[in-house]
């Protein structure tokens, strides 16, 4: 492999006072007398993201002696610098990588330039980011829905039978299969999968379970509710009532309500826990190591292989419908008949 070019991104704490100033204040929240900046609503991760690309940009600037003071973002860029900085940076590094660098740079040029930024940039992190090719393939590590489905009701059958035996790690594998069930039955994003809170944001409905997400526990800002479908009501009603009680080493003192929990207690799982628990569980009963972030993309493949007239529904199985106050009941109704449509795959895969 080429060798690449060291570079350890700049800190925010390093950057000169101006553009220093000029993220800070993009960032700004609203106030009663002040405007938000460009960033304000920006997520976390995003923020941490356009830092370390502007920042790395900020050392190959440092170590080519173009490092000047004072100067803002839009001033330290231009289509040569770039083109020079992508031959210098580029060799030996992941595609994925250089062009998470480009879109750092680009947004932080956008959100301290707003609105608009440089247009040919912003295109080009974007060209950059649609044609990055992964460096390890997701192929060889996903599995189809129906593998998926199957496998959790395997777990959760064998659980109850080693429950009935006396033996506690019943428990534990029923909430990994339920957990494989759920997720592949609703491929939500990991965060919100494990923060799942009943009385919260899962409840229970005279017809099943019904899920909801707020602005501010959604990716997109978006309110995301969905029902889980009915084969899943008595694995969830067992789960929560003679399951999961028993799952802590020790009986729950303070019980948050947190779904995934552990034999710690009533803690809610993290999602590192459950990404190395489902992951683990599938690479050893299906021999690939399929993490939650996969199921995603099982699900979005299986609907355009097997469904492919109703491809247009991968965006509400997803949770990527926007149900906006004004629309909440034509969307939900729009989405829950792609959920009804998602559930007939899933049907097919495992009756077939």
């Amino acid at each position: 492999m080429t060798e690449h070019l060291a570079l350890s991104s700049l800190k925010l704490g390093d950057w000169s006072l101006c553009e220093r100033a000029a993220w800070l204040a993009a960032r700004a929240t609203a106030g009663p007398l002040a405007r938000g900046g460009f960033a304000a609503h920006w997520r976390p991760a995003t923020i941490r993201s356009v830092e370390r690309g502007y920042g790395t940009y900020l050392s190959w600037l440092g170590h080519i002696g173009s490092l000047q003071p004072n100067a803002l973002p839009i001033d330290r860029v231009d289509a040569l610098l770039i083109e020079q900085f992508l031959d210098a940076y580029a060799p030996g590094r992941a595609e994925t990588t250089v062009a998470t660098v480009i879109r750092g740079i680009a947004y932080m040029v956008r959100a301290t330039h707003p609105p608009e930024g440089l247009p040919w940039l912003t295109e080009l992190a974007h060209r950059l980011t649609n044609s990055a090719t992964p460096s390890r393939p997701k192929l060889p590590r996903m599995a189809t829905t129906g593998e998926l489905s199957e496998l959790g009701v395997r777990l959760m059958e064998t659980g109850l039978d080693q429950l009935a035996q006396g033996k506690a790690d019943g428990a534990q594998l029923y909430r990994d299969g339920l957990m494989i069930a759920a997720l592949i039955a609703r491929p939500v994003r990991l965060r919100n999968f494990s923060a799942l809170r009943v009385g919260h944001n899962l409840r229970r409905r005279d017809n099943g379970y019904e899920a909801t997400f707020t602005r501010k526990e959604t990716k997109k800002q978006n309110v995301i509710t969905f029902p889980y479908p009915d084969w899943l009501t008595e694995p969830l009603d067992l789960y929560l009532h003679e399951v999961r009680p028993v799952l802590p080493a020790k009986p729950l003192q303070d019980d948050q309500g947190w779904l995934w929990i552990g034999r710690k207690g009533g803690h809610a799982l993290r999602p590192t826990s459950v990404t190395v628990i489902i992951t683990t569980t599938a690479q050893r009963h299906l021999g690939r190591p399929v993490s939650p972030h996969l199921f995603r993309d099982c699900a979005a493949t299986d609907i355009a292989l097997l469904d492919p007239e109703h491809v247009n529904i991968t965006k509400d199985v997803l949770g990527h419908a926007t149900l906006a106050a004004s629309q909440r009941f034509y969307n939900q109704a729009a989405s829950f008949s792609a959920l009804g449509r998602w559930e007939g795959v899933l049907r097919g895969l495992t009756e077939g």
